[in-house]
């Protein structure tokens, strides 16, 4: 072959390989991005799969910390439960005693010594008055007085008082 048939070949294949060259450049490049794409999909799916694994590691030790603090706060529950329940006993015995007190606490036989004292001390008054003791005759009145004036204030309260407190008068 001649030297023309020669550039005429080489020309013939440069255009072909000119008109080829595009395409194979853009299989190339297409498949260079294919990888590329699948890589990265790959190295995003490994990032979020870790991600998922740290979540869950978190939601395992944020559930575990909530039973610490569930056990915490029924055995506080349990201990203030027990406290009020003793506060709740306290406070009923507290009541029984006030309410002991708030009865009356004298009866009826109280009522009656107070008033046979009474009495008794009148007749003292009256001996020491004939003995010419007057002073102590006078201290004697002035007592009987008083003790009239209480047995008085104590018979009207053990009326005004319902009977279970006491025998009323």
């Amino acid at each position: 072959m001649q030297l023309h048939h020669y550039v005429l070949a080489i020309s013939i294949g440069w255009m072909v390989t000119l008109i080829i060259l595009p395409f194979l450049i853009a299989k190339t490049r297409r498949f260079a991005y294919n990888r590329g794409f699948e890589a990265g999909k790959a190295f995003h799916d490994q990032t979020l799969a870790l991600q998922l694994q740290e979540a869950k590691q978190a939601r395992d030790d944020l559930r575990t910390e909530l039973q610490r603090t569930r056990q915490a706060c029924e055995q506080q529950l349990a201990a203030r439960q027990a406290n009020i329940t003793a506060l709740k006993t306290s406070i009923s015995e507290l009541e029984a005693r006030i309410m002991s007190y708030t009865g009356l606490a004298v009866t009826k036989a109280d009522y009656d010594l107070l008033t046979a004292t009474a009495e008794t001390l009148g007749l003292t008054e009256r001996t020491l008055s004939a003995l010419k003791a007057g002073q102590q005759a006078s201290k004697a009145r002035n007592q009987i007085e008083h003790l009239t004036r209480l047995a008085k204030r104590m018979h009207a309260h053990l009326r005004e008082t319902p009977s279970s407190a006491g025998a009323a008068a």
